[in-house]
């Protein structure tokens, strides 16, 4: 048997390590990368205000109340925000900015808003509020599990 010279030797490394190179790189480009939203950096500009919002909510008596039943995502309002609230609710998947839903805030005379969870996918999703109530503006966060 003939051996091979240190030539072929390097030829034979750098030609696999060029292949290897290019298998990484054409994985790399089907990979999908997400932010946490499209538009990230304007958020992050504008985050003094949502510290504003989550304050006047850590004031509240009676908190926003998200609950899963049957079915049915809730979200309750307390008693005294069931007329003139505007606003909207945002169901934040984490793994995936194509299952997110936004939806504006429409109360019944109860303060209660309805959600059919036939819409979404199972998983984890963070329910971001974001209302205002008497020219005084909210924001509050939670996080929701769904499993039918």
């Amino acid at each position: 048997m003939k051996k091979l010279s240190w030539g072929t030797k390097l030829a034979m490394f750098a030609s696999i390590y060029v292949i290897g190179i290019l298998i990484f790189v054409g994985f790399s480009l089907t990979q999908d990368i997400n932010l946490i939203s499209k538009d990230y950096y304007p958020q992050g500009i504008d985050f003094q205000t949502k510290i504003d919002k989550i304050k006047n909510t850590q004031t509240l008596k009676e908190k926003v109340v998200v609950s899963q039943k049957a079915g049915v995502i809730q979200v309750q309002f307390p008693e005294g925000m069931r007329s003139g609230v505007s606003g909207s609710i945002i169901f934040f998947r984490p793994s995936s900015s194509d299952n997110d839903l936004l939806s504006n805030i429409k109360l019944d005379e109860t303060g209660l808003q309805v959600f059919n969870s036939k819409s979404f996918i199972n998983g984890r999703y963070a329910i971001k509020i974001d209302w205002t109530h008497q020219d005084k503006a909210y924001y509050q966060e939670e996080a929701i599990y769904l499993s039918k």
